[in-house]
């Protein structure tokens, strides 16, 4: 049904698709459907899609496909980008910077056989949002919003394109100067509702948006349905499946949604399995490093005393750690360290295969690792504390500790175990400066001559948690 909309992608100079495996099946696209759509329609369009989805991967990665469920995600991801330097391999876990840009009006997109009629035609995607918002310079920073949003979840950086020279689509790999890895056009599709938009995964990630559907005519709540469609497609280009059950609970479901703003915690989780998190990269230029050594530690600078609190980080496998560095002012005495696994309980799991939803299973994505971490001294090896003690799902907490009297600088090394899979983390730092004792005065004192005795006022300025001792002389 889809065959001629999904054309094996190509090099630019038209040659068969830099693949590797010549007997790679011709890519297939995601759909994200609107609600209401018939059942029979969803289940005839995503199980041609996906079929497509399965054999491609499958024929590159054999075992990619025997565990399916939601938190082992789709294995496809980036392997190479217009900013990778060429000597720099992409793998599970490893930051990568994508570049997008918006087709010309004018590029002909090719129609599919989808059971709507789409055509063959041009690209009009810019002239039908002009309509909608008037201009660019209006539209386009919801486009940037998206892409803005999940740069600020995971480990993926994202460079916009401002040149596009209308190679063909969806079929062009990206290149500096003339087009992005992530290509976005439209035109009509099969019109109002039904299908909304499509997506081809990695290492293509072009988009095409149904401009003749009036769903995306609404453009209340800073155009929520424009920009969820555009978030969920784009969740297809960074390589990842549909997720069940259809609750409207994650971005990532079949159907898009007005339930919530963006990526999820699952969709959160999948991407940080899949590119690391937003702190991973330590080269924003090239994403050729990442954390995993104090010698490319994130440098979190001078630490102010109060408290510094990192969220939506992780660990993204059985191989990965966290290193951080910090120096602290000359002011602050002690440190305190909580560490706190993030996550849900929650259903989730694969389309069935005839495309339908299941149920899913009970998914803790809370207690995925056991983990630790370590405060290091300077040379970034010497273990000054550390805490490994709770359960995994459970904080792990260093408190009121002693610095030794340096500024530092100090390292955090967060670890997980063996469970090869991610953990959503939160790191919790917090500097105090050292408690002054109280002080003493003393009041009027008054004397009883006849009894011989003197009766002295004396008072603490403030509490205090220790024994508080006085010695006194009397003349």
């Amino acid at each position: 049904m889809l065959e001629r909309l999904a054309p094996a992608p190509s090099q630019p100079d038209g040659s068969a698709p830099d693949n590797g495996n010549s007997t790679e099946p011709p890519e297939r696209p995601w759909i994200c459907f609107a609600p209401g759509t018939p059942d029979d329609l969803v289940i005839a369009l995503s199980a041609f899609s996906r079929a497509g989805q399965v054999a491609r991967e499958a024929s590159t990665s054999p075992d990619a496909f025997t565990a399916q469920a939601r938190q082992f995600l789709n294995p496809a991801r980036w392997s190479r980008t217009t900013l990778t330097p060429s000597t720099f391999s992409l793998g599970q876990g490893r930051p990568v910077t994508l570049t997008w840009s918006f087709i010309p009006d004018g590029t002909s997109i090719p129609g599919g056989s989808n059971g709507a009629g789409e055509p063959t035609a041009p690209s009009n995607l810019k002239n039908w949002l002009n309509g909608l918002y008037g201009s660019q310079a209006v539209w386009q920073p919801h486009f940037q919003q998206v892409f803005d949003r999940w740069q600020s979840l995971t480990g993926v950086r994202y460079v916009y394109e401002p040149n596009d020279d209308g190679a063909a689509f969806p079929s062009t790999s990206g290149s500096a100067g003339t087009r992005g890895d992530v290509r976005i056009g439209g035109h009509f599709i099969d019109g109002n509702f039904n299908t909304l938009a499509y997506n081809f995964g990695p290492n293509n990630g072009d988009m095409i948006i149904d401009t003749g559907d009036s769903f995306f005519n609404s453009t209340s709540s800073n155009s929520l349905r424009l920009r969820n469609v555009i978030s969920h497609e784009h969740g297809h280009g960074l390589g990842f499946a549909h997720v069940c059950p259809i609750d409207q609970t994650k971005l990532m479901e079949p159907f898009a949604t007005t339930s919530f703003d963006g990526p999820q915690i699952d969709d959160i989780y999948s991407a940080n399995r899949q590119y690391g998190d937003r702190l991973e990269d330590t080269d924003a230029d090239s994403s050729s490093e990442n954390n995993d050594a104090s010698s490319r530690a994130t440098d979190l600078g001078i630490l102010p005393v109060e408290t510094l609190t990192l969220t939506n980080l992780s660990i993204d496998d059985n191989g990965d750690s966290d290193y951080y560095v910090l120096t602290v002012p000359s002011s602050a005495s002690e440190i305190s360290i909580v560490l706190h696994p993030l996550g849900a309980s929650y259903f989730e799991g694969e389309q069935n295969p005839d495309s339908s939803c299941s149920a899913g299973s009970l998914f803790d994505s809370r207690a995925v690792h056991d983990l630790g971490f370590e405060l290091r001294n300077s040379n970034g090896t010497s273990i000054l504390a550390s805490r490994n003690a709770a359960p995994a799902g459970s904080d792990e907490t260093l408190s009121s500790f002693a610095l030794p009297g340096s500024a530092g600088p100090y390292f955090i090394r967060v670890f997980g175990d063996s469970t090869n899979n991610a953990q959503l983390y939160e790191l919790t730092l917090i500097l105090t400066e050292p408690t002054p004792p109280p002080t003493i005065s003393i009041a009027n004192s008054s004397v009883a001559e006849g009894s011989g005795t003197a009766s002295i006022g004396i008072t603490l300025s403030a509490a205090s948690t220790a024994p508080v001792s006085l010695q006194f002389a009397t003349a």
